[in-house]
């Protein structure tokens, strides 16, 4: 009983702590400032950019069994928003299993692009690489926005540093904020 208690819980982190990720994914600069595409496929480029950043930060702790369930129930939390999203829209039943699958792969590889960025001798470089990529489309914005986009990313991957896992594990996540 105890096991499912606990598991309840970290489910209720992944749901709050998603909904903090979505939140700073709607920060208007993104759209105005960034120019990013106010867009469904520009949203869920700044949901999964954002998301990406926790787990990556989570993720640092490979050997604690709470935190690779917290891992999961956010990418499962992801999934079942991609459906009911898809659903809302307006997207047929017999469709959505194929759209998430392919909203799930593209979460997977970008996921796996950021980490690699991040974790990388030439952060800046590979950054803007993946970022023209992956959140601008292949559309390369001016320089200044860019390096502004850049900049704020890695300001994330500190800000996330420096926040305890107990403190990720209760939902309580902070994000720098969008200048």
């Amino acid at each position: 009983m105890v096991f499912l208690r606990r598991n309840k819980k970290i489910k209720d982190t992944a749901y709050l702590l998603f909904t903090e990720i979505v939140k700073q994914s709607r920060t208007p600069e993104f759209y105005s400032v960034w120019k990013i595409a106010d867009t469904l496929d520009g949203r869920f480029d700044l949901i999964i950019l954002h998301l990406s950043l926790v787990v990556n930060r989570l993720d640092l702790h490979d050997d604690n069994k709470q935190i690779a369930l917290l891992i999961r129930y956010l990418q499962e939390v992801l999934f079942d928003n991609m459906d009911m999203s898809l659903r809302e829209i307006g997207v047929g039943d017999m469709s959505v299993g194929k759209k998430v699958k392919i909203m799930a792969e593209a979460y997977y590889g970008r996921a796996e692009a950021y980490g690699t960025a991040i974790r990388s001798e030439n952060v800046t470089d590979n950054l803007k690489t993946v970022l023209i990529r992956n959140i601008y489309r292949d559309r390369e914005p001016e320089t200044i926005i860019l390096d502004q986009l850049v900049s704020y990313v890695v300001a994330q991957v500190k800000c996330l540093k420096r926040q305890t896992d107990e403190n990720l594990m209760q939902a309580k996540i902070i994000f720098e904020e969008v200048n």
